[in-house]
């Protein structure tokens, strides 16, 4: 009886070493470079260009620019058409701004 679990022992540790085994690559050295060369050539991945971005950034610019040339024009009434301007372009800065901030980069 006491022989039996020494075998049974035995085969559990063998068993476990052959599981703890790494096994060995049989792979010849040049195998990857002969694959690499029979697969077809990968053609280039375009990039997107948002068009809505680029519009966006270039409304910003021109919105910056209208703003500085009726900033030294402007009195600071509600009266005064050109404060009344130059609020509704910061206002409408903000939200490009805001939208730019936003939006997803793979858009």
């Amino acid at each position: 009886m006491n022989d039996s679990r020494m075998k049974d022992a035995e085969l559990e540790a063998a068993i476990t070493r052959a599981l703890e085994r790494k096994p060995e690559g049989m792979a010849p050295l040049e195998f990857a470079a002969r694959v690499r060369a029979a697969l077809p050539a990968q053609p280039k991945p375009r990039t997107r260009h948002s068009v809505a971005g680029t519009v966006a950034v270039v409304g910003a610019a021109a919105l910056i620019l209208a703003v500085c040339w009726l900033a030294p024009r402007a009195q600071p009434s509600f009266a005064s058409m050109t404060f009344d301007l130059e609020f509704v372009m910061m206002v409408e800065l903000a939200g490009v701004a805001a939208w730019l901030g936003t939006r997803r980069s793979d858009d």
